[in-house]
């Protein structure tokens, strides 16, 4: 009688090969690592106090009392306009006698014109309003915080050795980066969405515990010029692009405290001495921080120098939202390549 060995697995043996995690649970694998971190605790916690700060402060610039407090000092610049003018004619007309030009102008009809409440800002708390205004502020601290929480995360595993541990388990170094490139987006992502929606309930908040009485007939605030959800959305964006570029400079410089020091270095060299001293102010289209305030502004204003035939003076130019956006994703790029192709090519230990 003959017996027939049968393999436990009649399958293939390419078939039978381990296939190792996916790339979707590798990637699952890094947010809860982030997560589990304490620096990320701590971010959060710092976000959840920062933004706590803001909405105390627009509370009290909104308060009742404050506004009555505006109200009063606009109608005694009401009152006062009109001798602060004339005071300005007579003047003028000393000048005018003393040095013979009858064309001289001191700009008296200008100060003729008061501003309206509107114009001085003096309105009706709404929330859009002040969540818009808080938005606007926090922009560049929850890119800030984005970009320090992926560049510890990656730095940490370099200073700790577990990147090399980590590498025996992963051998594909340009998967493994990949992964902790989108962990640290999405983290950085989640910050910017939590510090979103608790300014938001800080400003509803604030408008109806603010809300004045009838007695103060304050105008209503103007309409805002878009939805809050697009500056939500590049907020967020900004936030996700930082965190990225932070998990890059991890890859690059492998030390948390070397891409620290990096970052305020550029901050302070480049964008504070470099770019506001040379050509006179012609190097602010090429500020990280000048073109961050066009992406979520949708364009911003510089001050720099242009010079005609016969003089040189200083002018207003525009920097287009189009410019702002162009210019920070051609920055993360270089980042993230400079980033991936040194983590393939150095040595990990």
């Amino acid at each position: 009688m003959s017996e027939t060995l049968v393999s436990p697995d009649s399958r293939p043996r390419t078939e039978r090969q381990p296939k190792g995690t996916s790339f979707a649970g590798l990637v699952g694998v890094e947010l809860r690592r982030l997560w589990w971190r304490r620096l990320t605790k701590v971010v959060v916690a710092a976000v959840v106090v920062f933004i706590g700060a803001t909405v105390y402060n627009a509370y009290n610039e909104t308060s009742p009392e404050r506004l009555a407090q505006q109200l009063d000092s606009y109608r005694i610049m009401q009152q006062e306009a009109p001798r602060i003018v004339e005071d300005c004619r007579r003047q003028q007309a000393i000048e005018r006698d003393r040095s013979g030009d009858q064309t001289l102008d001191l700009g008296c009809d200008q100060q003729a014109q008061t501003p309206t409440l509107e114009e001085m800002g003096i309105g009706l708390p709404v929330a859009d309003i002040v969540t818009e205004g808080i938005a606007r502020t926090i922009a560049l601290l929850l890119a800030f915080v984005a970009l320090l929480l992926g560049a510890s995360f990656v730095g940490a595993e370099f200073s700790t050795g577990s990147m090399g541990l980590w590498l025996t388990f992963q051998p594909r170094r340009l998967r493994v980066a990949a992964s902790k490139l989108i962990a640290a987006a999405v983290g950085g992502a989640v910050v910017a969405v939590l510090g979103l929606v608790l300014t938001n309930l800080g400003a509803r908040m604030v408008a109806v515990v603010n809300r004045p009485g009838s007695d103060l007939q304050l105008p209503q605030a103007p309409p805002l010029e878009e939805p809050l959800a697009l500056l939500g959305l590049r907020i967020v964006a900004l936030a996700l692009g930082a965190g990225v570029v932070g998990a890059a400079l991890g890859l690059l410089l492998r030390h948390t405290a070397a891409i620290i020091g990096t970052v305020l270095g550029f901050a302070v060299v480049v964008e504070g001495i470099v770019i506001q001293a040379f050509l006179q102010g012609r190097l602010q289209q090429w500020s990280v921080l000048k073109n961050i305030e066009a992406f979520v502004d949708r364009g911003t204003t510089y001050a720099a120098e242009s010079c005609g035939p016969s003089s040189c003076e200083y002018a207003e130019r525009t920097l287009s939202y189009t410019h702002g956006w162009v210019f920070l994703l051609c920055m993360a790029l270089a980042v993230v390549l400079a980033g991936l192709v040194s983590f393939r090519r150095r040595d990990v230990t």
